[in-house]
This record gives C-alpha cells, structure tokens and sequence, in this order.
C-alpha cells in the first residue's frame, strides 16, 4: 500500500477500532502530512503527465484494496448503516478521558444531523455520510455525572436515541471515568472504569456491585490475602469468602434480590477470635431495571467493629464456582420482602416464620432502616432472617 492510499486508510482503519488515540492520532498525522486545509481526496488532474499516469493507476488500485479491507473491517465489527423508517441513532464508540476529552462515533439515517445531548442539552453535532456513519470530538466535559444521548430531526420529528451513555467524571482525576452503556432490555456494558485501588493494609473495600434480572446480585471487594471477609445485606450475613492472593474477593447471590434500598456491607474477621478488624459499607439501591454500579473507596465507611451476633439470611448453602477457589462464593438464593400498605412485623414475621412474635428477629436483621417496630413504611425491602 502506497503513501497516498495510507493517508486514506488510516483514520478509517483507526475509527473502526474504536481506540481514542488511534483515532485522534490518524486525523491529525493526517492533517499534517496533507495540510490543515486540504481535503482528504484531492481531485486527480483532467490529463496526468506521461511519467505520473503509471502512478496514478497503482494509486487508484492501492486505494480501492485499502477500500475494500476497511468495509470488511467495519463488517467484521458488525458497524452496519443505521437503515429502515424506524431507525433512530446509536453509539459504537464512546471513550472519554480523564481530561475529559472525548470521541463519540456511531450510526444514523445518512445524511441526518446527529445532536450529542449532555443531560438532554446540545453537546455536540455532527452530519452522518453516506453509510450512516458520524464521528464527533466534541469540546472536553467538565467533571461531573452525565447522561449522554443522541438526537436526529426525521420528517420533521425529533427522534432520541434508545440507548443512553451514563458518565461519572471525577474533578483532579488521573484515572478513566466510569463510562456505561446502557439500552432498554440488555445488560449495561461497562465501557471504562477506575482501576481497582489496592486496599490499604489491614483494609477491606467495597470495589464494585451490580445487579441483573430476576434478582441477581454481584459484589466484588478487596481485602488483605487470605483474610475471611462477610458479606451482609442489611444486617444480615449472607455469607463468607476468602480474599485471594491478590487480595480479590466475590459473591454472587443468584436469585432472591428485590428491588429497592439496601446496605451492602463486607467484613474483615479474624477466624480464630470473630473479632472484626476491619469494615467497609455502602448504601446501595437495586432498580426495576438492570444498572452497574462502581463504589469508590472514598464512599465506603471502614475501621475496627466490635463483633455481634450474625443474622443469617435465609438462603440455601452457598457453594464455590471452583472448589480450589473460596474467594468466588456463589449462593443460590436469599429471600427479601417489600412491604406493603397495611403490614406490620408481626404481620411479616407470621408470613415468613409463621410466628409474629419473632418480628424482633427481621427488627435486628434491618434495624438500620426501621427508626420505630411499630412503623414501617410500603416500598421498605426487607433481608429475611433464616429461621
């Protein structure tokens, strides 16, 4: 492939990568070698001279090949034109540094003009070619929480983009922002993260939580390696995992999580006296909808507890994914319950225990967010004590 057909190939090549610098380094190597000001394909001359026509044929060919190896690319990376009368615009690639610098690149009706919406405000435009594809490089976001979305104008309609982009940007920070992609019916894809801070000695953190559907819930903490470390859900255990080597940890309840408010807290024990020697927790809240969430470990609350008397919740035994691996613990249920208009404790404890006198034990199971027995409030989710 000669000079000329690399020129060409190189921001396409770049963009159907999605990589941010490879992008923004293609366009601007570009620029430099043809000029700010010159168009990427200059028009050829009506009659070549003699010695340039040879030239001019091999660029043509060299051309069309690197052509044809980008369209197969873009296939590859499933990147089709946006087509039908019910399209609306989508992301493919969003990458946002800490800077705040940011590319977004995606598909659209050709020829519409593409709004970036940045908390339901204009952003960004851009105009979609030919295959309906758009690029932008929009001026750098501020530090802050953002809701990004895109916006096209068809037939006289404005039409909002199904998927939105959620963004956290920290002020001063050196690390990726927390960038989520996110559509009706689908699992949100996380695009880019913090890196996981190491723990400080004799700490333990919340690093991450998320939910799916059907009541699914996934923590993943850091601790010291080897250390015995316990989840709970309210004030109810729901079970221990063993830091690995690297200090990682999981538990995934799979099935039982109801939507609402929980505190999702991990404690450091000591095996041989119970005695907790470090804490971390986070308030966290299970949506209708599936949602990820990354829990800094500036948010969490940790330090030396003294030890009180587990409340198990109700859940069958939990099992390993690998047996040669205790720091992924897999449990197969708990059960939760959201309280309705009109109950009471006494009115849940005889659901689930068939006893109402043993309300006292969902009191201590939740008492962070029950002020008074004797008033609870309807959308309160409960952690249901084993019995």
């Amino acid at each position: 492939m000669n000079v000329t057909a690399m020129r060409l190939a190189i921001p396409l090549l770049a963009l159907a990568a999605g990589g941010t610098a490879a992008f923004v380094f293609g366009i601007r190597q570009t620029q430099q070698i043809l000029g700010a000001n010159t168009p990427l394909m200059a028009a050829a001359p009506s009659k070549p001279a003699p010695a340039q026509a040879q030239d001019t044929n091999r660029d043509k060919t060299a051309l069309a090949t690197a052509q044809t190896d980008t369209a197969a690319l873009a296939d590859a990376l499933g990147a089709a034109p946006a087509s039908g009368g019910d399209a609306v615009p989508e992301f493919d690639v969003v990458n946002i540094e800490p800077t705040g610098e940011t590319v977004v690149a995606g598909r659209a009706l050709p020829g519409a003009t593409v709004e970036l919406l940045r908390n339901g405000e204009v952003h960004d435009r851009a105009v979609a070619d030919k295959s309906g594809q758009f690029v932008m490089v929009p001026r750098p976001l501020p530090p802050g929480n953002y809701d990004l979305t895109l916006r096209i104008t068809r037939d006289g309609k404005q039409v909002t983009s199904k998927q939105s982009v959620a963004v956290a940007l920290e002020a001063a920070a050196r690390e990726r922002p927390m960038v989520a992609l996110m559509a009706p019916d689908k699992p949100v894809k996380v695009l880019s993260q913090p890196a996981a801070a190491a723990p400080a000695a004799g700490k333990v953190v919340v690093a991450a939580v998320e939910t799916e559907p059907g009541g699914k819930l996934h923590v993943s903490g850091q601790a010291p390696p080897g250390a015995t470390v316990r989840l709970y859900l309210n004030d109810s255990l729901i079970t221990s995992a063993t830091a690995d080597a690297a200090g990682h940890l999981s538990v995934t309840i799979n099935k039982g999580v109801a939507a609402g408010d929980y505190r999702v807290r991990l404690d450091d024990v000591d095996p041989g006296s119970g005695k907790v020697r470090a804490r971390a927790e986070v308030p966290f809240n299970v949506p209708d909808t599936t949602t990820t969430a990354s829990i800094p470990a500036s948010a969490a609350s940790s330090g030396s507890a003294g030890v009180t008397t587990p409340q198990l919740a109700a859940a069958t035994a939990p099992t390993t994914s690998d047996a040669s691996s205790p720091s992924a613990v897999i449990v197969p249920k708990i059960t939760t319950t959201t309280v309705a208009r009109g109950d009471s404790l006494w009115r849940i404890s005889q659901r689930a225990f068939g006893a109402g006198q043993r309300y006292a034990v969902i009191y201590r199971a939740n008492q962070q967010q029950i002020r008074n027995p004797n008033l609870i409030y309807p959308g309160q989710v409960f952690v249901v004590p084993a019995r």
